[in-house]
């Protein structure tokens, strides 16, 4: 068996012989950008030292999901104005990851120093597979980089000489890189509260509308939802609804993100196994003005949207959920891309729920009190979710998990919060 250890250090300096009576390039520094796979953008940060024409230093990422982030050492070799890197060694990770060959090529145009490439897999064990791979875009920390901004950093005057050792906290302008591309991304909602219904025999709610405002309130004031983004239904009937879902289609494209909320009255029909909203004009005694969770599904299946969310207040609301398995995926598949997601947050699993929601209180209170510019749906969730089962008096236990059958790919929603 070949020790890829030594193997790779054979290259280096191999490499290093062919290339000594070239002019070699300087690329030491900071170098800040992105890397995609499949119209996924994930920020990075380069640290690198070059000592002649070798290099070594660190590769910071974090996706744009908030959910991984990486520090990686890595060595390479330059050899013209072409740079083969290879990722060593974790420092820390946090999420789906795996270690990649980067090729590269040095470029300089009108003062601005560039690193383009592709990121990709390789016959090394514990890496990337083959076949898997990505573009990859930096620039020197001075320079400026089309639709990603470069933040003015001050780069540390120790030599990156040992990266195993070196166990520093990943500069803060990845962050910065994250909120500058979500800030380039709509940010839609569709709000509904139902507090009165034109069949008597439908019990009138006190509270829908009022938390539906709150949402609305919180969404427009803290976070990255324009007013202009924003449908608000009070007391709508069905085809106000649909209206509404068909403006949502025809609106977000697959960059945007999709934010749903509704909260009036639920039922659930053990004959057809269906779960169904109760508009304001349904009746008890027809089915023809309930909205099922099936057509509610197609629905958000038809958006083109990057993310949705559906935050559901309502009696049966956890049967739009799809169950989850307790098996894994292979680790063939690494399940390292960042990819569409259809999620719900309910109030419930098939249970009613009170009138005073209990879920909403809790979920608008982490949503106003949060201070992080990202916050991902998974986390909002897992913030508030023992508050709920605590207080609520009937003991409910709120859900969070992917719509079946609506295109989840394993992605999240991520709220922007405002400056």
């Amino acid at each position: 068996m070949i020790n890829m250890r030594y193997f790779v250090v054979a290259i280096l300096i191999f490499s290093f012989l062919n290339a000594s009576s070239q002019n070699i390039i300087n690329i030491s520094g900071i170098w800040k950008g992105s890397s995609e796979y499949l119209n996924e953008t994930s920020a990075i940060v380069m640290e690198i030292t070059q000592n002649e024409n070798l290099v070594e230093g660190f590769i910071y990422g974090k996706s744009l999901n908030g959910k991984d982030s990486t520090k990686k050492a890595f060595s390479g070799v330059i050899t013209g104005d072409k740079i083969e890197i290879l990722e060593t060694e974790y420092i820390y990770k946090t999420g789906i990851d795996c270690k990649a060959k980067l090729l590269l090529q040095y470029s300089r145009a009108d003062g601005n120093e560039s690193l383009t490439g592709k990121w990709s897999g390789d016959l090394r064990l514990s890496t990337c597979p083959p076949g898997v791979f990505g573009p990859v875009n930096v620039v020197r920390a001075n320079g400026v980089q089309g639709n990603l901004p470069v933040v003015e950093i001050t780069p540390s005057a120790a030599p990156v000489s040992t990266p195993k050792h070196v166990t520093a906290s990943p500069p803060d302008e990845i962050g910065e890189i994250l909120v500058a591309e979500l800030s380039k991304r709509k940010y839609y909602a569709l709000i509904i509260g139902i507090n009165d219904y034109q069949d008597p025999e439908i019990q009138t709610l006190d509270n829908p509308i009022n938390d539906a405002t709150g949402l609305a309130n919180v969404l427009t004031e803290k976070y990255a939802f324009g007013n202009e983004d924003l449908i608000f239904l009070e007391n709508p009937g069905r085809a106000d609804i649909i209206d509404a879902l068909d403006e949502l289609s025809d609106k977000a494209t697959e960059k945007d993100n999709v934010l749903i909320f509704y909260a009036g009255h639920g039922i659930w029909n053990e004959k057809l196994n269906q779960g169904y909203w109760l508009p304001a004009d349904a009746s008890l005694d027809s089915k023809a003005q309930w909205l099922s969770n099936s057509t509610l599904r197609d629905y958000l299946g038809g958006i083109k949207s990057k993310h949705t969310l559906l935050i559901s207040d309502a009696c049966f609301s956890g049967g739009i959920l799809k169950e989850r398995s307790v098996e894994q995926s292979s680790k063939a598949m690494l399940e390292l891309y960042k990819l569409p997601s259809r999620k719900a947050m309910t109030s419930g699993t098939m249970t009613t729920v009170p009138d005073e929601s209990v879920f909403i209180k809790y979920l608008m209170k982490n949503l106003t009190e949060n201070d992080s510019r990202l916050l991902s749906a998974d986390q909002l969730f897992r913030n508030f979710k023992i508050a709920v089962i605590h207080n609520s008096p009937r003991g409910l236990v709120p859900q969070y998990g992917v719509i079946a059958f609506a295109g989840d790919e394993g992605g999240d929603f991520i709220f922007l919060k405002r400056d």
